[in-house]
């Protein structure tokens, strides 16, 4: 497992980042606890003032609980009224000299002794409450000497502690923006002076390894980066006359095995089209007479029974396949030569319902579910019909003898831009993908001995391509097959 290492920039921009942090944390502490120790020495300061000047307005005799307390009409009370209303007042209470209180005003939530809960009993001075929301201050009141009460003060501290958390917010962001802008412009500058260079040698260098010789490198920065970009070059101009050479020998070798594969290639399609045309030669001799005795017998027998409808259509019949097997030996002679085809346009649509009609006739398709979907309307093609007609036959054929009983069978048709496109599908055994690319060979077949001659796939795709179409397939084992005849289109009907 290959270790993770950071890049350069990256290195070098954190080490410089934790220094930032570092920096910013220290100097974040101190400024944040003096600040903090100002605001509350000031808000000190306040309370003592406010209630300094409460004292002072107190009555020279201060009474005792019991018997008396501070009347709701003198000037120190109409004082406190004023004080609540300030937002940090908390609470103010007095005490007689037995420590009772005679005095107080504050809110509804806070202890009628809480300025006194942080300063010890008979003593003056000041201190944050226990839960550090706010302040406290005490004072003496004495009278010639003696000891009459006591005036405590607290102040809430949140007006303070908002203030110190807006600085704080203020300050972190002003860090991070700062902190960014030094990031940025270090991280800009240093691949300007080092990670740039370093990088487009980096890139040279994966190019040179997938083969792309004669990279050429200019660097700026320092005389190290420059002597290493100058000997990089070197190399660079040493592989690529290497390699030259190499291209030179792998060349000649490719020209002289292309020749030799072309000269196999064309002395195995010399032997195979000799083959076939002597076994259409022989065919054509051997088929040719018994089967004009056969039309020809057709023939008397429609002459002499005229009025017989049936024997009319058998024999039409008759001479209908008669004149089949005449163009299926003749279309086996010229596959056998230089194919040249006759401008001829065909209906798809016609061809494709008298072919099934015919093979249905002679119960090619018992036990099968075949099904045709053809629009009418469709364009006509460039294509022989009755050649067209064997192609398809060919193929329908080709395809029933993959299926089960109750298999299914389509052939379907529709326009594809220029192109008419036919498909026949089936839902049968598939053929493997290493027999994909030879089934349009001659002589090719999977079907067992004595099944087939592997003729009838290379003739059909022959064919094709002599009305400048193509034939295409597509299949799986076990999930059927599709052969695609595609055919260019003429004027709409």
């Amino acid at each position: 497992m290959t270790k993770y290492r950071p890049s350069l920039t990256v290195s070098i921009m954190a080490f410089l980042g934790f220094l930032l942090v570092m920096t910013w944390l220290l100097f974040s502490l101190l400024a944040f606890k003096t600040s903090a120790n100002d605001l509350y020495a000031q808000k000190v300061e306040h309370a003592r003032t406010l209630l300094a000047t409460f004292v002072s307005q107190l009555p020279e005799n201060l009474p005792v609980f019991p018997d008396g307390i501070i009347s709701s009409d003198s000037s120190a009370s109409i004082y406190v009224q004023k004080l609540s209303d300030d937002a940090s007042f908390t609470r103010l209470t007095l005490l007689d000299g037995n420590g009772k209180a005679i005095f107080t005003a504050g809110r509804d939530d806070s202890d009628v002794y809480l300025p006194f809960s942080v300063i010890k009993a008979s003593a003056d001075g000041n201190g944050v409450l226990s839960d550090g929301s706010g302040i406290a201050n005490v004072i003496s009141i004495t009278r010639n000497g003696v000891l009459v009460g006591r005036a405590g003060l607290s102040l809430s501290l949140a007006a303070e502690k908002a203030r110190l958390l807006r600085t704080r917010q203020l300050f972190v962001a002003y860090f991070v923006l700062d902190f960014i802008m030094l990031m940025g412009l270090g991280s800009f500058i240093l691949s300007r002076i080092v990670v740039n260079p370093i990088n487009r040698l980096l890139s040279a260098t994966g190019k040179i390894t997938g083969g792309q010789y004669g990279q050429r490198l200019r660097v700026s920065g320092s005389s190290e980066l420059a002597q290493l970009a100058e000997s990089f070059n070197e190399m660079s101009a040493a592989l690529q006359n290497k390699d030259r050479q190499v291209s030179e020998h792998v060349s000649a070798l490719e020209s002289v095995n292309n020749d030799l594969c072309q000269a196999r290639e064309e002395a195995i399609r010399t032997e195979k089209m000799a083959s076939i045309g002597l076994l259409a030669a022989g065919m054509a001799h051997e088929i040719g007479t018994p089967l004009a005795s056969i039309m020809g017998y057709a023939d008397l027998a429609a002459a002499e029974l005229p009025e017989s409808t049936v024997i009319q259509d058998y024999a039409q019949r008759i001479s209908a396949d008669c004149a089949r097997i005449d163009r299926i030996v003749r279309g086996l002679l010229d596959y056998s030569r230089p194919h040249v085809s006759t401008v001829e346009t065909a209906d798809v649509r016609k061809v494709a319902v008298s072919t099934l009609e015919l093979l249905t006739q002679q119960g090619a398709f018992k036990q099968l579910n075949v099904t045709m979907t053809i629009d009418e309307g469709m364009p006509l093609v460039k294509a022989d019909p009755h050649q067209l007609q064997q192609v398809l036959i060919n193929l329908l054929l080709n395809s029933r003898d993959a299926l089960k009983a109750n298999g299914s069978l389509a052939l379907k048709a529709k326009a594809d831009g220029q192109m008419l496109r036919i498909d026949i599908l089936d839902n049968g055994s598939g053929i493997a993908d290493k027999d994909l690319k030879y089934i349009f060979d001659p002589f090719f077949t999977t079907k067992a001995p004595g099944k087939g001659t592997g003729l009838g796939l290379a003739i059909a795709a022959r064919i094709i391509e002599g009305f400048g179409g193509r034939i295409t397939v597509k299949s799986r084992l076990g999930d059927g097959t599709c052969f695609s005849v595609w055919l260019q289109s003429v004027t709409s009907k």
